[in-house]
């Protein structure tokens, strides 16, 4: 069986419509899975942003809550609220809180502890 030329010309035609065919399904799906990983991330992103704004807004408040607790200790000078310290060890946002809520409770505590008379003698 003798194939002419024109006849493997269609063959080869048809291998390559196919191909063709094949290739754009697969990219298809690709582009679709690219897409969806791409959605998701910027769902991540903006809840990552959300967390982020709250976490500062909690910060603020007990620094707020902090500066009432330190008012009548006329010694401690503060400004306003201290600038991030990039230095820090890498944390959740989680551990950042508990970091955050346990340093205003060791100064609250500090402040209200009772204290011993300073500068008087017994007589």
């Amino acid at each position: 069986m003798t194939e002419t030329a024109a006849e493997r010309y269609r063959e080869l035609t048809a291998l390559a419509t196919a191909a063709g065919k094949e290739m754009r399904k697969h990219e298809r799906e690709i582009a679709k899975e690219l897409g969806e990983q791409v959605a998701k991330g910027n769902q991540r992103k903006e809840e990552s942003e959300q967390t982020r704004d709250e976490l500062v807004s909690e910060v603020k408040g007990l620094w707020k809550a902090a500066m009432q607790v330190v008012w009548d200790e006329r010694w401690l000078r503060s400004s306003g609220v201290p600038a991030p310290d990039r230095s820090a060890p890498d944390a959740t946002p989680m551990e950042s809180r508990i970091a955050v809520h346990e340093a205003y409770d060791a100064l609250r505590t500090a402040i209200t502890k009772p204290r011993l008379p300073l500068g008087r003698r017994r007589k």
